[in-house]
């Protein structure tokens, strides 16, 4: 089964205007792109950056509109144009976490009305609080974690508690962009292994992009590389041992070995 499909997918952006009278120039960051997802897949984008990784989960997880070309899940066209309760059948399938824990936790929030957010949001039955505990358990964190602020914590705590928020609602996919980059090496390893472990008990979907080659060997099953915004090799997360693409291999060379 597929949980994930794009085809023919497209973005471009207008950069600023270079004067008065003359439109700025036209950047292609998604140039396009044919991607399948299975279902239970994990996926890695790599490439270096400015390739476009970023911009191609953008528009897998909904959040930004191609230009031209779908993006489709489980056969359902997925509209990022469309109004919040048209694409609330998404936002349940999915969660998202994002790069700096620090910025994407509303730091005035208690962290249980934080993990709350997307039951609220998405208007899931049942009790909040029992499913923002367990949620809170789920990823390591202390039994009064939902009475307490964001600062309270430590880098790698608040990347558990976005964690936490993405996966309250019971999504079938979890999007992560670049998600492991601001949290040192050994913070940056248990994570690994929470995605892993989230990934196996709740048989999630996943994909993930990342600059690090090491997060990738480490989580993903598959992997898809990226250079200006286009795919220049995708198959199995083995490929990565011996490349056909020089893009790849490049990356690899400059990799860093994570302990």
């Amino acid at each position: 089964m597929t949980a994930l499909e794009a085809a023919g997918l497209h973005r471009t952006y207008r950069l600023p205007r270079r004067g008065p009278f003359e439109p700025g120039p036209v950047r292609t960051a998604v140039d396009g792109i044919d991607l399948t997802v299975a279902d239970g897949a994990r996926l890695g984008i790599v490439g270096e950056s400015g390739s476009g990784k970023s911009t191609l989960v953008r528009l897998l997880a909904g959040l930004e509109a191609p230009t031209a070309g779908t993006v489709s899940a489980g056969g359902r066209p997925v509209l990022a144009s469309a109004s919040a309760a048209a694409m609330r059948w998404f936002r349940r399938e999915t969660g998202v976490v994002f790069q700096d824990p620090y910025s994407s936790l509303d730091p005035r929030m208690r962290v249980g009305a934080i993990v709350e957010e997307p039951l609220r949001a998405l208007r899931i039955p049942g009790s909040h609080a029992s499913l923002v505990q367990a949620a809170l358990e789920r990823v390591d964190l202390p039994a009064d974690a939902a009475g307490r602020y964001p600062h309270e914590f430590s880098g790698g705590q608040r990347q558990r508690i976005a964690i936490a928020r993405a996966v309250v609602h019971g999504p079938r996919i979890l999007f992560g962009d670049e998600p492991m980059s601001a949290l040192d090496v050994v913070v940056r390893a248990r994570v690994i292994e929470l995605f892993r472990s989230l990934a196996d008990e709740l048989g999630l979907t996943i994909v993930l992009v990342s600059h690090d080659i090491g997060v990738v060997q480490r989580l993903c099953d598959t992997v898809a590389v990226m250079a200006e915004g286009r795919i220049v090799e995708h198959g199995p997360v083995s490929l990565l041992d011996a490349p056909a693409s020089p893009v790849t291999r490049a990356l690899v060379d400059a990799a860093p070995t994570l302990p």
